[in-house]
């Protein structure tokens, strides 16, 4: 595969993109039959509903609807349980599972962690029981690309390191539950080398896990649900990607795709990353949804709730339906979000506050038995984001050759640099895809390929190949 100048070649390199990525859902789907697309880590499949009358389409049910509409609850879903107790013994009663409920069908079922791992877990699952949710995991990812500028070293090698706790503070009758979490992160540059994006003059970031920033609390929020959950109010510090034009398949970089294109996309710069915020979720009738936050548009990961009266910005609104379309009951999420801001890349503090609009189509439709296509669109003002203009498809799998933890995801994307902040650039083409595999009941492994023309003009414009192999740790 050949990546061309864009006014030369571009329609005959989507062209290309596009014969590969029907040719590999083709040949792919044939083996594999998915679930839903959070069961992989949650366990989770409200999207198995009963058949109901038969329209041709028609609105989904109001658990379908919680589904597919980002909340902060994708975090911590299993928190729906009722309290039981059961009787534990720390040390002697085996527990081969991580709690968080991924872990089944293991390649190879010999887990030697497990006499290791048997006191954690079984006091995880105390706390469980108690209300106390806990999830402990580590991302390691390994890349090379094909081709680097600059003298920079082609290897890269990051870890990520979570500790999460959700804790069900209350549950209040024909209201919901009160549900309060924290997320303890660390991100490390093992070999202090470049991102992979930076040595090969990429656009868009080709690991979303490399950073380098120690322990920081990413995430302490407070959800509330009212009204028999149908409305739903988080504040704290927060993702707005939880809540936004979020989506279901490249939402989890852990699991999922890893580039940045794919996996919250090169969105505004309110939009990405962890901020305090304020958000809201109503689902005024089963299959519609409409949710909103406002944040402060600049965080400083070192800080609990920075930027509180810095006088800067990021609002956001959503709505969108969720479909069940022909005999088969074949579900999809369908929305169009609007966003506001008055800071951008380079904004530090009022001096230089900046203003824009950006809009984002989601689309959203499992096509055969739970395996779905979808795709993004992003047009957003130059002054706010990187990119002006984003465009991605691809689609997901669950399930693979009848095991539960496995997936495949492949996806093609389109990006305009903004003119702003990028003077000069060439806009990104990218393929990706990744094969996740349970090795164990404790660890999976992810082979990731990507393809990317750079569009740093100071880097040649050929094709650039990156291989990865990510390994994921549940404890």
């Amino acid at each position: 595969m050949t990546f061309y100048q864009y006014d030369s070649g571009m329609q005959r390199t989507h062209l290309t993109l596009t014969t590969l990525l029907v040719f590999l859902a083709v040949n792919i789907s044939s083996e594999c039959q998915a679930q839903s697309p959070s069961g992989t880590r949650y366990n989770f499949r409200p999207w198995q509903s009963p058949n109901q009358a038969r329209a041709m389409i028609g609105l989904g049910n109001f658990d379908q609807t919680r589904h597919w509409a980002a909340t902060p609850s994708w975090s911590h879903p299993q928190m729906g349980h009722d309290s039981e107790q059961s009787d534990i013994d720390l040390f002697q009663t085996p527990h081969p599972l991580p709690v968080d409920g991924s872990g089944q069908d293991p390649l190879l079922t010999a887990d030697w962690s497990e006499p290791l791992l048997r006191p954690v877990r079984n006091l995880m699952q105390l706390l469980y029981e108690d209300d106390i949710r806990v999830s402990i995991s580590d991302a390691l990812v390994y890349q090379n690309v094909s081709r680097t500028f600059d003298g920079a070293a082609p290897n890269s090698l990051y870890n990520r390191f979570d500790v999460m706790a959700s804790i069900r503070t209350w549950s209040l009758q024909g209201q919901g539950d009160g549900i309060f979490t924290a997320l303890i992160r660390a991100n490390n540059n093992l070999l202090d080398t470049p991102t992979p994006g930076e040595a090969s003059g990429s656009f868009s970031p080709l690991d979303d896990i490399a950073s380098n920033t120690g322990f920081l609390i990413n995430r302490f929020e407070f959800q509330q649900e009212f009204l028999d959950k149908r409305v739903s109010l988080t504040i704290g510090k927060a993702n707005p990607n939880d809540i936004i034009a979020a989506n279901l398949f490249a939402w989890d970089e852990d699991r999922q795709f890893m580039s940045v294109t794919f996996d919250g996309g090169n969105y505004p710069a309110g939009y990405g990353g962890y901020f305090p915020m304020v958000g809201l979720q109503i689902i005024p009738v089963d299959g519609i949804y409409v949710s909103g936050l406002i944040n402060t548009g600049v965080g400083d990961p070192r800080k609990l709730f920075p930027g509180v009266d810095d006088g800067l910005y990021f609002a956001a609104a959503e709505t969108g339906v969720v479909l069940q379309i022909g005999e088969e009951k074949r579900q999809g999420r369908y929305s169009i979000s609007l966003m506001n801001s008055n800071v951008g890349p380079e904004t530090t503090g009022r001096d230089d506050r900046t203003s824009g609009n950006a809009i984002a189509l989601v689309a959203q439709q499992e096509i055969a038995k739970d395996m779905a296509i979808w795709s993004q669109y992003l047009l957003s003002s130059e002054n706010i984001g990187p990119a002006s203009q984003e465009f991605t498809l691809g689609f997901s799998i669950e399930n693979c050759f009848s095991r539960t933890n496995d997936g495949f995801g492949a996806a093609i994307g389109w990006s305009q640099p903004s003119e702003r902040y990028y003077v000069g650039w060439r806009q990104n083409l990218q393929f990706e895809t990744y094969y996740r595999l349970q090795l164990t009941h404790s660890i999976q492994i992810s082979p990731d390929f990507q393809i990317v023309r750079p569009s740093d003009p100071a880097a040649e414009s050929g094709a650039v190949f990156a291989f990865g192999l990510r390994i994921l740790t549940s404890f």
